[in-house]
């Protein structure tokens, strides 16, 4: 007969998270093309909390989260805390989900043992190990043999130590995300020692870097962060616009140590030549600074260039526990170029923004909202422009193939010096709709619509291609406003 019991506790086991990204603006515009993530959600983690209290091994009272596990055959002893359970064994804390045949272990001291491995799911993830011990009071714990994936990252390794802040594969591991069986991964990166920050960074020791079974180099210390975009330096992107031409870009970063890193984008384009960049960026936990100098392209062929440009910023965090509001804050000082106009390019801005509210028990609809501040300052002409942001997005998944969205956005744009990176409307009311043919094959159709001079500004066609882990993309845009049609294709390595 089944039977059930409480335990209390914390099951950390888990080795990444789905990265959240630091704020809905990253220093451009705040409306674009793409519109709303459909897969990931786009919350801060909030710290959960129980009403079930539970005596530690030191007989303190300590809030903790209740861990319920279900067995075919479950023993319990209240007085010495042990227990065990075998046959069919679920243990359950929060959104995650422990399978296993045998478990034992002891409420008092917080020790659990998986002596036959176990599985671990939660909504983004999944590992498996054939030997785990965890210990629920001071989180920490050993996993042998443990392989699984989390969000796009497939990993494997012999062995694992879980501390509070890190989890360290210390005897050699890898990661790919590439999903291929049938051949080599498109890229696969092994290491001798991985450091995993949660929903931070991932730090990895002593690297090597394959590219469909070849090995293409070799780094002593290689950092892919969690919590903010970061452009992949495997492989070149190709593409070609009608104002660009044919193009080439290639990143490369190399992190000086596990915050530092010296950048550099070797970008040639048919019709305006090489145009690089170079820089440092810092990236913490809660905060991040950027130095460079060189040129920048927005998503609509504007180009500026930057001298001495120093960006910090403040990524997103919660105003109060509990509360479903975060607040991000930037700062940009800059010698910007843009044709014949040069000035000394000063911008800070602060933003709020609410967790994404879901309409439904699936996810399947939802809204995303945020509201801003910008100001810029200009020495050319000494101006100042302050204006305020909002953004609201609808959005509705209809099942595997069809989604939609309606977005709405307000930005004052008259008033900027330069081009780049200038709103294309002061209130814009967009829409789109995405048909997947199949897993491997996408058409989305947006439509953009000018309120303040009541017309159709913009429509475009976008047509996406995967070739496993690389992709291509075609699209067509009509700039009905101004008259403009323009092609733009680009081919690129994007599961990275």
């Amino acid at each position: 007969m089944k039977k059930q019991i409480l335990l209390a506790g914390v099951l950390t086991l888990s080795v990444a998270s789905t990265a959240f990204a630091a704020s809905y603006y990253d220093g451009g515009k705040i409306s674009d093309r793409e519109g709303p993530n459909f897969e990931v959600e786009e919350t801060l983690p909030v710290e959960e909390h129980s009403a079930v209290s539970a005596k530690t091994a030191k007989g303190e009272q300590k809030q903790v989260l209740p861990i319920i596990l279900y067995g075919d055959n479950v023993l319990y002893h209240k007085d010495t805390g042990e227990f065990s359970a075998t046959g069919n064994v679920r243990v359950l804390q929060g959104q995650q989900t422990l399978y296993t045949t045998k478990v034992e272990g002891n409420l008092q001291s917080g020790d659990v043992f998986l002596q036959s491995g176990g599985r671990l799911t939660e909504p983004d993830a999944q590992m498996t190990g054939e030997w785990i011990h965890y210990n629920f009071n001071n989180k920490t714990g050993e996993i042998k043999k443990i392989a699984g994936t989390s969000g796009k990252d497939i990993f494997k390794a012999d062995h694992a130590i879980v501390m509070p802040e890190v989890i360290t594969l210390d005897d050699g591991g890898q990661v790919t995300r590439c999903p291929a069986v049938e051949h080599d991964p498109c890229v696969l990166v092994t290491a001798k020692k991985v450091e995993i920050y949660p929903k931070e960074k991932i730090v990895a020791h002593d690297v090597k870097v394959f590219i469909k079974g070849k090995h293409i180099y070799s780094r002593d210390l290689l950092v892919n962060r969690l919590d903010s975009k970061q452009e992949q330096s495997f492989a070149p992107k190709i593409g070609y616009s009608d104002n660009d031409g044919f193009k080439v870009k290639v990143h490369y970063e190399y992190s000086l140590n596990e915050r530092l890193a010296a950048v550099g984008d070797f970008n040639y384009y048919d019709k305006h030549g090489y145009r690089p960049t170079y820089g440092l960026h810092y990236d913490d936990k809660h905060f991040f600074a950027k130095v460079q100098d060189g040129w920048s392209e927005d998503s609509d062929d504007n180009w500026i260039k930057r001298e001495s440009d120093i960006t910090v910023g403040l990524k997103g965090q919660r105003i109060r526990e509990g509360l479903p509001l975060s607040y991000s804050a930037y700062y940009n000082h800059g010698l910007w170029k843009e044709d014949s106009l040069e000035s000394w390019h000063t911008e800070y801005g602060v933003f709020l923004k609410h967790d994404r509210i879901y309409f439904d028990d699936a996810k399947s609809a939802f809204v995303d909202l945020g509201i801003g501040a910008k100001q810029k300052k200009e020495s050319y002409n000494d101006s100042t422009t302050n204006t305020m942001t909002y953004k609201a997005v609808v959005g509705k998944k209809f099942d595997e193939r069809w989604n939609t969205w309606a977005s709405y956005y307000w930005e004052k744009s008259e008033e900027d010096l330069f081009q780049y990176n200038r709103p294309d409307m002061q209130e814009e009311l967009q829409n789109g709709l995405t048909y997947h043919f199949d897993k491997n094959n996408s058409l989305t159709f947006v439509n953009r619509y000018d309120l303040g001079n009541s017309g159709v500004y913009e429509q475009d066609w976008r047509y996406i291609h995967d070739f496993c882990c690389f992709q291509i993309e075609i699209e067509y845009r009509n700039k009905k406003f101004e008259g403009d049609k323009s092609w733009h294709i680009k081919y690129d390595l994007v599961r990275w």
